[in-house]
């Protein structure tokens, strides 16, 4: 289990997170929405400790980490990045370096193992040998994903995987990581915007608003008046064999109700 007890997080004097309280558990997939501005990804960084903590706690496994240094939290908490910055790196070198954290500069058997099997997985052998920078969004967003798997976390942290990604790559990314966390029993929490995916693949959903977290709950519990509250703006959500769908302030008045009709067209002649 993951504890996160009121946690902080300040820049000089501005605040950007305010008394974060959260218990998150294995093979879960946690998703955090929300308004911009709200300190989404500021909540991830600050887990990994890119920034810095104010004031509060941070558990795994009721092992305090908050004392542990970048190398350490390492170990046990991966990474994503919204923004992946240009570099010079073939995907190989990518995922060898991923493994380097648990076994040094040299790569023991197990970990080239681990390597052939996330290539095959992910069916990156076409890409090994090219650089990241000549590949779509959508192949590098699968190789840093394939990356952060390799490297055994217990603590999964994606923020926002699928932006920029077409619909048939950001199902398929959203697909593997349900998949992922539960078969690896990660703690896993990503950063989404997507309000019907997050819907269809979170277990849980963490609503962050004003940089507090104002309501945590399962999925299948959200409903319209959390969803209005949270994004200030009226929310209509339906479900359809299984599968959300969500409408922001939607209102039909009496200019636009002859050109927008969700009414079937009767086209029979």
């Amino acid at each position: 289990m993951l504890e996160i007890k009121d946690l902080n997080v300040k820049l000089k004097k501005e605040t950007l997170l305010e008394d974060i309280n959260l218990k998150l558990l294995s093979g879960e997939l946690n998703i955090i929405i929300g308004p911009n501005g709200a300190g989404k990804s500021t909540f991830l960084k600050s887990l990994i400790k890119i920034v810095d903590i104010y004031k509060g706690e941070i558990f795994l496994d009721n092992r305090n980490l908050t004392k542990s240094s970048i190398n350490e939290l390492s170990k046990d908490i991966a990474y994503m990045a919204q923004f992946n910055q240009n570099s010079n790196l073939n995907t190989i070198d990518v995922l060898e370096i991923s493994r380097r954290k648990h076994s040094g500069f040299t790569l023991k058997n197990k970990d080239h193992d681990l390597i052939e099997e996330i290539i095959k997985e992910f069916e990156l052998q076409k890409f090994l040998h090219r650089n990241i920078d000549t590949l779509s969004g959508g192949e590098r967003q699968k190789i840093f994903l394939a990356a952060a798997i390799i490297q055994e976390p217990k603590v999964l942290l994606l923020d926002e995987p699928i932006s920029h990604l077409d619909p048939k790559n950001q199902i398929e990314m959203l697909e593997i990581i349900k998949r992922k966390t539960k078969e690896n029993n990660f703690i896993t929490i990503t950063v989404l915007h997507d309000l019907q995916n997050a819907l269809h693949y979170a277990n849980k959903i963490i609503m962050l608003k004003n940089k507090r977290i104002i309501d945590f709950q399962d999925s299948l519990n959200v409903d319209e008046k959390m969803v209005s509250k949270l994004f200030e703006i009226p929310c209509k959500l339906f479900w359809q064999e299984g599968h959300p769908f969500s409408f922001f302030g939607h209102s039909h008045d009496e200019l636009h109700k002859n050109r927008h009709s969700h009414k079937k067209e009767n086209n029979d002649t």
